[in-house]
């Protein structure tokens, strides 16, 4: 055989193999993270009586009687991930935004809200005591969003996430669930002590 051809048909051999194992590698780790992602979801999905979508990573179900929401998702701009939870709440009004920014240099967390309402800010102030904010994040070295939604219809929280596995354990999701909770009622109360009334969504 012609030491030319041999020599093609050799790499040619070599460079299929190699599509092939990495199809395979794709394949096994994609459906690694998927299960993984299951598992992970599972028992958060199970406490509120909801499902998981494992294909978008997902859950949904009620939390105290509202639709809650949970979903892994991209960050604002694709720096990384964040773990976002929603209780929806159509209490109508003005959207808003709180953020909370820590710093390397120091252990105090400083704060920013974005609001055609910059009243809103002292209204709502209670909600972001440091408190009540640690039962939902740790404010000196994480930073995080709370923000109401009107059109649609959400109060929400996001946080980073260091790793694809960085979600929420049982009794954070809850925790976080309950902080939205009471944090929905308030803005629900502040909103309408306008007269803005409120818009339904369908459950």
């Amino acid at each position: 055989m012609n030491p030319y051809l041999a020599t093609g048909l050799v790499m040619c051999a070599i460079v299929f193999v190699a599509v092939v194992g990495t199809a395979y590698l794709a394949v096994f780790f994609n459906r690694r993270a998927k299960a993984d992602m299951k598992a992970t979801l599972t028992p958060l999905a199970e406490a509120i009586d909801g499902t998981v979508d494992v294909d978008e990573a997902t859950i949904e179900g009620r939390y105290d009687g509202t639709i809650a929401q949970a979903r892994v998702t991209g960050a604002e701009g694709g720096a990384g991930r964040v773990f976002q939870i929603d209780i929806i709440d159509a209490a109508g009004g003005t959207r808003w935004r709180y953020r909370s920014i820590a710093h390397r240099d120091s252990p105090d967390p400083t704060s920013e809200f974005d609001s055609t309402r910059p009243d809103l800010r002292m209204a709502l102030d209670p909600q972001f005591a440091i408190g009540k904010l640690q039962t939902i994040a740790n404010p000196s070295r994480h930073w995080f969003w709370l923000e109401y939604d009107p059109e649609g219809g959400f109060v929400r929280l996001t946080s980073p996430m260091q790793t694809r596995r960085d979600i929420p354990d049982l009794d954070a999701f809850m925790a976080r669930l309950s902080y939205l909770r009471e944090l929905g009622n308030a803005n629900r109360a502040i909103q309408q002590a306008d007269g803005t009334p409120s818009r339904e969504v369908a459950s």
